[in-house]
C-alpha cells in the first residue's frame, strides 16, 4: 500500500497547479475578452470560469489515467511531454510573451473556450492532475487531489472576480513583475519534473550520478 501523499508534497502540488493555472498572468487576457461586458457579467464569467476549470481538473483526476491507458501512453512519456509544455508557458510568462497554449479567439460562450480551455485549465494542468492520479491512488490521496483542485478553482473565480480592481490597483508593472516571478518558478517546477522523470527512464543515469 503507498504511503499517504504528505502535506509538503500536497502543498507543492498546489503551488505548481496554482502556478500552470496562472490566473494572475491571463488576467489581461480575460479583462480583453469580457471588456464589453458590464462589471455584473464580468463578475458571473470570473465566477463560472473558476467553476469549469475545476469540472476539468476533476475530470482529469479520475479518467485521466484511465485514458492513457486506452491510447497505450506511458505515463513517464506524459509526464516529459507535459513538463515540457509547462516549460515553454513557464519561460513564455518570465520573457512577457504570448503562452503558447492561449487562444486569441473571443466569439461565443467565453467562459469555457478560451477562458476555462485552454487558458487556464490547459495542457500543463491537465497533464499534472493526471500525474498526480498515477503516483497517488488511495482514496484519501483522489480526496487530497480533489481538495487542491477545488482550492485552485475558487482562486481563480476570486482573481477574475475582482480583476478589475486588481489590475487597477497594481498597474502595469505590477502585473508584470507578478507574471514574471510565476514565470520564473514555474520553469523550475517544470525542469525539475522532467529530470525526476528522465531518472525513472534512464535510471542507469541516476546510478551513474550516484
Amino acid at each position: 500500500m503507498n504511503d499517504p501523499i504528505s502535506a509538503p508534497t500536497l502543498i507543492t502540488a498546489a503551488v505548481a497547479l496554482f502556478t500552470i493555472a496562472n490566473p494572475i498572468g491571463t488576467l489581461p487576457v480575460f479583462l480583453e475578452i469580457t471588456k464589453a461586458m458590464t462589471p455584473q457579467q464580468q463578475r458571473r464569467t470570473g465566477m463560472l470560469v473558476g467553476f469549469a476549470v475545476i469540472v476539468v481538473l476533476l475530470i482529469s483526476l479520475v479518467a485521466g489515467t484511465f485514458v492513457l491507458k486506452a491510447f497505450g501512453i506511458d505515463i513517464t512519456a506524459f509526464k516529459i511531454a507535459g513538463n515540457l509544455l509547462v516549460a515553454m508557458i513557464g519561460w513564455a510568462m518570465l520573457l512577457d510573451r504570448q503562452s503558447p497554449v492561449a487562444s486569441n479567439g473571443s466569439e461565443a460562450s467565453p467562459v469555457v473556450v478560451p477562458l476555462a480551455i485552454p487558458l487556464v485549465a490547459g495542457p500543463g494542468a491537465i497533464a499534472l492532475a493526471i500525474t498526480f492520479a498515477h503516483s497517488y491512488t488511495s482514496v484519501l490521496d483522489y480526496v487530497a487531489g480533489g481538495a487542491v483542485v477545488v482550492v485552485v478553482g475558487l482562486l481563480v473565480s476570486v482573481i477574475y472576480y475582482f480583476g478589475p480592481y486588481v489590475q487597477k490597483l497594481l498597474g502595469p508593472a505590477g502585473m508584470s513583475v507578478l507574471t514574471r516571478v510565476f514565470g520564473l518558478l514555474l520553469l523550475a517546477i517544470a525542469v525539475q519534473s522532467i529530470l525526476s522523470a528522465l531518472g525513472h527512464a534512464f535510471p542507469e543515469w541516476v546510478a551513474t550520478s550516484s
